[in-house]
């Protein structure tokens, strides 16, 4: 009985992990993010057409690494082939959005965010492809997010979003996406390269 018990209990534990572990992928929660700022902020950007863009470039673009991978003949490890997609994609995505953001007419807060993703990016590819110390992906775009909700929207925000923080580690853990160290190593590329933005205003 306590056997099963156990069983019971894993296999719920597990679930949950998994949905934690969708609902925060970068593309979803980054697309949340800008919804939730543009509802809360008058001045988060200069029109609709700009925040759908935003959205396509940062959150829709990305995420269609996990359906295109499957139309794809598969050559190796599922994971490994959605990651190399994604970042293709992110990184088309996230330029894009740079570019725009830099040498067009786009709002202080939104461009703050867009450059900061941008920088983040660069810096994760350097961390994981250069100096071959690998840094969580996820946790990057997390910990950008979570500063950026609580930055924008003041106290009200931080409990929550360090209820979300907690989670993630915890879903990532328990199903060994990631060690406690490649989370970290995320978090602390993210930080910098959110201060480092500031510079690109």
């Amino acid at each position: 009985m306590n056997e099963n018990i156990r069983i019971q209990n894993n296999k719920v534990g597990n679930m949950l992990a998994k949905g934690i572990r969708v609902l925060t992928v970068p593309p979803l929660l980054v697309s949340s993010m800008l919804i939730i700022l543009a509802v809360s902020l008058d001045s988060f950007c200069d029109s609709a057409a700009q925040m759908v863009l935003a959205i396509v470039l940062l959150g829709f673009l990305p995420i269609l690494a996990y359906p295109i991978q499957k139309l794809l003949p598969t050559k190796g490890e599922v994971r490994e082939e959605q990651r190399n997609i994604a970042f293709v994609l992110t990184f088309t995505g996230y330029l894009t959005a740079f570019i725009l953001a830099v040498a067009g007419n786009c709002g202080r807060e939104l461009r703050y965010i867009i450059i900061s993703y941008f920088i983040s990016m660069i810096c994760l590819l350097f961390w994981n492809k250069v100096l071959h110390v690998r840094a969580s992906g996820h946790a990057c775009s997390v910990t950008g997010t979570l500063y950026f909700l609580s930055y924008f929207l003041g106290r009200q925000a931080v409990l929550p979003c360090i209820c979300i923080a907690i989670a993630v580690v915890w879903a990532s853990l328990r199903l060994k996406r990631h060690t406690i160290q490649e989370i970290f190593w995320g978090a602390a590329v993210c930080l910098p390269c959110i201060l480092l933005s500031v510079f690109v205003l």
